[in-house]
C-alpha cells in the first residue's frame, strides 16, 4: 500500500462521511503499535483501526474489531483525555502524511475543550501524539533532542519542518523528472510522481477509485495502473486497506513483541550492571581507607565510630576495633577488585545480546511467511515459543529461504536474517564473487556471482543491501562493497559478524519502483 499524501487526503474525506461528530467510546491497543477506536454515531458503531508499525502504519475502518489486551501509559493517557469525547472532525495538515484528529471533550467545569490526536503516518518515524492548545500531552514516542523539534509531554508541538510546497500547487514549468515532484512537494511518493511526470495534470482532479493491483501487488487511492494490469476494485478505501490487513495480517507481531521485550530486558539489565560497575569502582578506595586506620597511630585494639586521618573522615563500625574494621575495608576492597571482571564480562555479554535483538528486528520487518524457521531458529533458543511449522526434511533444514535473483547472467543472493547471511556469505559466496552490505548497521549480506561490475550490476546490489537494512527509510544511505576473500569471520563471534578489508563505499537512495521491479518475481 502506497500511503502518501494524496492517499490520506481522500482517505479523510471518507472518514469525515461517516464519523463526522461520532463519540468515542472506547480505545483499545491490539498489540504493540495498534490501536483501536470505538465511536459511535447515528445509531451505528464503528471500529478505526490504526497502526503505527514502521512497516505496517495506516487509519482505517475495520470489520476485525477484538478489544485488545495489551496496556501502555500512552493508552491510559488516552483513555483520560478523550474516551468519551466527540469528533468534530478529521483533517489533514497541508498535504504531508500527518492526519489530525479534533475533539471536543465536555468537562461539568470548564465546558468544551479541544484537544488533537495527531497521527503523522511516516515510515520508521510514523508517531502518535495527543495535543492540547498545541501543548503535548502526551505522545507514543518520545523524543528529545538539545536543540529542535522535542517530542515530550509539555513541550510545545511543531510539525515536522519542510520547505516542500502543497502537491495542490504544483507547477509543471519547473518539474523535469519524477524526483521533481517527490523533492519539492509535500505527499507526492515515487509512485503517483511517475504517473504525474507522464501526466502533468492536477492530482486532485483524478477521481478517486482505491485500486489492488495484482500484477504489481500494491494498494492505491487512485487507478492510475497500467491498463494490462490485473486489477480489483473496492467500494471504499477503508474496505481496501482493512481486505490487506486481514489477508496480510503482519505473520511476525509474536516475534516483534519477543524481541522487543528482550531488548527492554537487556536495556534494564545494562542500567543495573553499570550502577554495579560504578559502585564496584567506587570501592576500590577501600584499600587506601585500610592503609589510612593502620598510619593513624591508634590503638588497633580500641573501638571508635570514626577517625580522621591526613585529613580524610573514615567512618568506622563502633562495634568492631580498628584492626577488625581495617580487615572489613581490604574484604570490600578484594571483592570489588574480584566483581569489576564478571560485571565487564557481564555487560560485554549482555550488549552482545542487545546488538543481536538489533539485529533480528531489523530482520522481522522484512521477514516473510517463507523464512519463518530460520527466524524461529534463531529466537527460540532465547525462550520463544515458536509457532508449528511443517515439517521439513535434514536436506532441507540446510538451505536457508534465501532470496535468490538473476540478471543478465549473473546471480544475486540475499540473506534476510543472520542464519541466511551466514548461509550466502560462508557457503555460496566464492571468493572471487563481490559482497555488499550496509555500513554500520544491520542488514542483509548481498552477494553478487561476479567480481567486474556494470554501473547498472553495482547500484543494483547497493541499492538491495541499503533496502534489506535497518536504514531503509533514510536517504543517502552508504553501503560498502568488496570481493568476498576479503571477509574474514570474527573469532569468538557468531559467521555472520564479519570484518572486511578493500572495500569502497557508495551512497546510494531507494527507488521504490526499481525495488518492486527487483523483486516482482521473488
Amino acid at each position: 500500500m502506497i500511503f502518501d499524501g494524496v492517499f490520506i487526503h481522500h482517505l479523510i474525506a471518507e472518514l469525515n462521511n461517516i464519523l463526522h461528530k461520532s463519540r468515542l467510546e472506547k480505545i483499545y491497543q491490539s498489540d504493540e503499535s495498534s490501536f483501536l477506536f470505538v465511536l459511535y454515531v447515528k445509531g451505528e458503531r464503528h471500529y478505526l483501526a490504526l497502526h503505527i508499525s514502521p512497516n505496517h502504519y495506516g487509519l482505517h475502518l475495520t470489520s476485525q474489531h477484538k478489544s485488545g489486551q495489551v496496556s501502555s501509559q500512552f493508552l491510559n493517557t488516552m483513555k483520560k483525555h478523550i474516551e468519551g469525547a466527540i469528533l468534530e472532525s478529521i483533517v489533514q495538515y497541508q498535504t504531508d502524511r500527518v492526519i489530525i484528529m479534533k475533539f471536543t471533550v465536555y468537562d461539568l467545569i470548564d465546558g468544551p475543550i479541544q484537544k488533537e490526536l495527531i497521527f503523522e503516518a511516516m515510515g520508521k518515524h510514523s508517531n502518535l501524539i495527543l495535543v492540547k492548545d498545541m501543548i503535548i500531552v502526551d505522545t507514543f514516542k518520545k523524543m528529545f533532542f538539545e536543540s529542535g523539534r522535542q517530542l515530550l509531554p509539555q513541550a510545545t508541538f511543531e510539525f515536522f519542518p519542510s520547505e516542500k510546497k502543497p502537491f495542490t500547487e504544483i507547477d509543471y514549468a519547473h518539474v523535469h523528472t519524477p524526483l521533481d515532484l517527490v523533492d519539492h512537494y509535500l505527499g507526492i511518493s515515487p509512485f503517483i510522481a511517475q504517473y504525474l511526470d507522464e501526466h502533468p495534470v492536477d492530482v486532485l482532479s483524478i477521481p478517486p477509485r482505491p485500486t489492488r493491483s495484482l500484477t504489481q501487488k500494491k494498494d492505491y487511492v487512485l487507478d492510475i495502473f497500467p491498463e494490462t494490469d490485473e486489477k480489483i476494485y473496492f467500494e471504499g478505501i477503508s474496505k481496501m486497506m482493512d481486505s490487506k490487513t486481514k489477508t496480510n495480517q503482519p505473520a511476525f507481531v509474536s516475534h516483534a513483541l519477543f524481541i522487543n521485550k528482550q531488548l527492554q530486558k537487556g536495556a534494564k539489565k545494562q542500567v543495573q550492571y553499570e550502577e554495579m560497575l560504578k559502585e564496584s569502582k567506587e570501592r576500590l578506595s577501600d584499600r587506601w581507607i585500610g592503609d589510612l586506620i593502620y598510619q593513624s597511630g591508634y590503638d588497633l585494639s580500641e573501638k571508635h565510630a570514626f577517625l580522621d586521618v591526613e585529613g580524610t573522615h573514615i567512618t568506622l563500625d563502633p562495634t568492631l576495633t580498628l584492626n577488625e574494621n581495617a580487615q572489613s575495608y581490604y574484604k570490600s576492597y578484594q571483592k570489588a577488585k574480584r566483581s569489576l571482571q564478571h560485571i565487564e564480562s557481564q555487560m560485554s555479554l549482555n550488549q552482545s545480546l542487545i546488538d543481536l535483538f538489533q539485529d533480528l528486528k531489523t530482520f522481522v520487518s522484512f521477514a516473510t511467511p517463507e523464512s519463518l524457521k530460520d527466524l524461529e531458529a534463531e529466537l527460540i533458543p532465547y525462550g520463544f515459543k515458536g509457532n508449528k511449522m511443517p515439517k521439513v526434511s535434514k536436506k532441507q533444514q540446510s538451505r536457508p529461504n534465501i532470496i535468490r535473483l538473476e540478471d543478465q547472467g549473473v546471480v544475486i543472493y540475499i540473506g534476510k536474517n543472520n542464519i541466511q547471511n551466514e548461509y550466502v556469505t560462508h557457503v555460496l559466496a566464492n571468493k572471487e564473487d563481490t559482497w555488499f552490505h550496509v555500513k554500520d548497521g544491520a542488514g542483509a549480506h548481498v552477494v553478487v556471482t561476479a567480481k567486474n561490475l556494470s554501473e547498472h550490476m553495482l547500484r543494483k546490489a547497493c541499492m538491495l543491501a541499503a533496502y534489506f537494512s535497518s536504514m531503509r527509510e533514510s536517504s543517502s544511505i552508504p553501503v560498502d562493497y568488496t570481493l568476498v576473500k576479503h571477509i574474514k569471520k570474527i573469532p569468538g563471534l557468531p559467521g555472520y559478524r564479519v570484518s572486511y578489508k578493500q572495500h569502497s563505499t557508495l551512497y546510494i537512495d531507494i527507488d521504490s519502483i526499481q525495488i518492486q521491479s527487483f523483486l516482482k518475481n521473488v
